[in-house]
């Protein structure tokens, strides 16, 4: 490492991190959007943030990414007309992304047939997702293998949810009969070879939000082995998952990135925003970036067979 940076990481590691991190957000955005700073961020975020709080939880949230569902449906043309589409949540959680999913898709084309499948290591939150019930305000995993996280749905977005959701006698909110129609839910390993024994090859495979917590080979082993599910023709979309590894791992890959809306996919979580101090925040895009294609892509179609 040349001696700058090794001086530079010195004093970041001598420096209070919460110090380092009000510096870093009182610099106006056009200054932080420079090569320079850029590079900087990047120093930071691998060297001092990546590799703390590998923490799983089974936090989920319905319509957590509208622009990537709208990117989705509109790659529904593929499809003719009646014809039967297969859909995978992988670490589906509780359940909030695979229905949102549903809702939009099955919106965009009523004349398509889902047949939708979830799957998750904890057979608590595969139970919770199958019944499709959820308490304002509370997470529903509060029994899961990992942390519960936030709640699925706030008092606040009931009203915007109305589509997804209806509200029962004691105050809970179940998930529409329509949405809960022609799903399955299975407790499975997302690392295990015989995955896709289980669910079988898929149209759609959806894999967000749990693997940028594991250590990098466990990571790589899980994201080949869900590769192994999609259709030739068929499409992944990954998120959450650290930048680098998944832009090593695809790029030789037969997926290639989807650029539809791109910019609007990788900032609509707010959640991912915090870059370089929070683990699971999302880096600027920019396409001065080698790969940025796939750098900065979370949907991929597999292109051959």
């Amino acid at each position: 490492m040349p001696s700058n940076v090794t001086n530079f990481t010195d004093v970041i590691r001598r420096t209070p991190r919460k110090l380092c991190r009000a510096v870093w957000e009182s610099i106006p955005g056009p200054i932080v959007k420079t090569a320079p700073m850029r590079y900087t961020g990047k120093l930071i975020y691998r060297n001092f943030t990546r590799n703390v709080l590998r923490v799983q939880s089974h936090y989920t949230h319905f319509m957590r990414n509208p622009p990537l569902l709208d990117a989705l449906a509109s790659l529904l043309t593929d499809f003719d007309k009646g014809s039967t589409l297969r859909l995978a949540s992988i670490g589906c959680s509780t359940g909030a992304e695979l229905y949102s999913t549903l809702h939009v898709l099955r919106r965009a084309r009523p004349d398509l047939t889902f047949l939708a499948q979830g799957v998750d290591i904890s057979s608590a939150v595969v139970e919770i997702a199958r019944r499709g019930i959820y308490r304002p305000d509370a997470p529903a995993a509060e029994d899961g293998l990992y942390q519960a996280g936030r709640a699925e749905v706030s008092s606040k977005d009931i009203d915007e949810f109305r589509g997804i959701l209806e509200t029962l006698p004691d105050g809970t909110l179940r998930v529409h009969e329509w949405l809960r129609e022609n799903s399955s839910w299975w407790t499975a390993d997302a690392t295990d070879k015989s995955l896709l024994d289980v669910v079988g090859d898929q149209d759609i495979v959806l894999a967000n939000n749990f693997m940028g917590p594991m250590e990098d080979p466990l990571a790589e082993a899980c994201l080949r082995n869900i590769m192994r599910l999609v259709k030739p023709g068929g499409l992944l979309v990954v998120e959450g998952i650290d930048t680098d590894l998944k832009t090593r791992i695809l790029m030789p890959s037969e997926f290639k990135p989807v650029l539809s809306r791109q910019e609007d996919i990788w900032t609509a979580d707010p959640s991912k925003r915090g870059w370089p101090w929070v683990r699971w925040s999302y880096e600027p895009l920019d396409r001065n970036e080698e790969g940025w294609q796939f750098r900065y892509s979370v949907i991929f179609r597999r292109v051959s067979a």
